[in-house]
């Protein structure tokens, strides 16, 4: 099964975790209800392991990376304030390694993707990281990392970004910057975080929406301007990165998607990736509510009830 997970993504600090409105704690519930559903036995998924310093330095610089020595810094880049009193090396251990096996987890699954057809990272989509400074939870650029090391093998091959979270994707637009070998998608709530305009100039196809879209609206426009982007860029791989917080009682996102309109979000760009044969890897990103990680499993599940998920031999 073309599915990436480890029980290392959950992250615990002491309860301070709470401090935050996103579950950190979502990954592995996501991983227990799959396999509660029956559609994984628990064994039969791929678990990456931690990244290290060189996989990391393929986007990051060593600067940027001794920063995160600091608690004061990662209590910025967690907007988590009082993580600036705990000790960096709980940080590192609680809070910090979650994220480099969920970024090793990302480039796992874009191999996967390509030998496959498809890969689910249960986890990853860090999409506000950027090469030298983190923000809005995001330490590590994972989607950029992972481009890096597909480029290795396929440095002519095309990628397309879909980012989907109800927020700006700027951090991996920063990082890719003008590079003709990708393409970016990002439909998000143009009204709240991060507001980066320097970002847009990166963003191939840009449609900021508005707060309390809903499900209509929003579907409307997906299905007008995906097909579109597909069959102008043809990409060689698409990286689908699916918030799940353009759900209606996501207090961040703000997007009023019903849990209805998120499951038809997902099966169609998978429906539309899929029919024109291109491997796509979908990671979690963002979501704030508690009820995430079951509207999660419950897309993945519908993916799978819809045929989509296939494997290819």
């Amino acid at each position: 099964m073309p599915l990436v997970y480890s029980p290392r993504y959950d992250m615990t600090l002491l309860g301070l975790e709470k401090l935050h409105p996103f579950d950190s704690a979502k990954y592995g519930k996501v991983f227990k209800a799959l396999v509660e559903n029956g559609f994984l036995s628990g064994t039969d998924h791929h678990e990456p392991p931690e990244a290290d310093a060189r996989m990391l330095q393929r986007v990051h610089g060593e600067a940027y990376l001794e920063s995160l020595k600091e608690s004061a810094n990662v209590a910025r880049i967690a907007e988590v304030e009082q993580l600036r009193y705990v000790p960096n090396f709980l940080l590192q251990n609680r809070l910090l390694t979650p994220m480099r096996y969920a970024t090793a987890g990302t480039l796992l699954a874009t191999g996967l993707a390509v030998k496959h057809g498809w890969s689910i990272n249960l986890g990853g989509g860090f999409h506000h990281a950027k090469a030298d400074f983190g923000s809005g939870f995001c330490f590590f650029a994972d989607i950029n990392i992972a481009a890096a090391y597909f480029w290795d093998q396929f440095p002519n091959k095309r990628i397309l970004v879909v980012d989907l979270d109800a927020h700006q994707g700027n951090g991996f637009a920063h990082t890719f910057g003008p590079d003709p070998r990708v393409a970016v998608m990002d439909i998000y709530n143009g009204d709240i975080y991060p507001n980066d305009h320097a970002a847009k100039k990166d963003v191939t196809h840009d449609f900021p929406i508005h707060s309390r879209t809903g499900t209509a609206e929003y579907m409307a426009l997906l299905k007008r301007v995906l097909p579109n982007v597909l069959d102008l860029e043809k990409p060689d791989l698409v990286i689908y990165n699916a918030g799940s917080d353009i759900y209606e009682k996501d207090p961040l996102g703000q997007l009023a998607v019903s849990a209805e309109g998120v499951l038809e979000r997902d099966a169609f760009v998978f429906r539309e990736v899929r029919r024109r044969g291109i491997p796509v890897t979908m990671l979690l990103s963002g979501g704030y509510v508690r009820e995430s990680a079951a509207l999660i499993a419950r897309s993945i599940l519908n993916l799978n009830a819809l045929e989509l998920l296939s494997v290819l031999s």
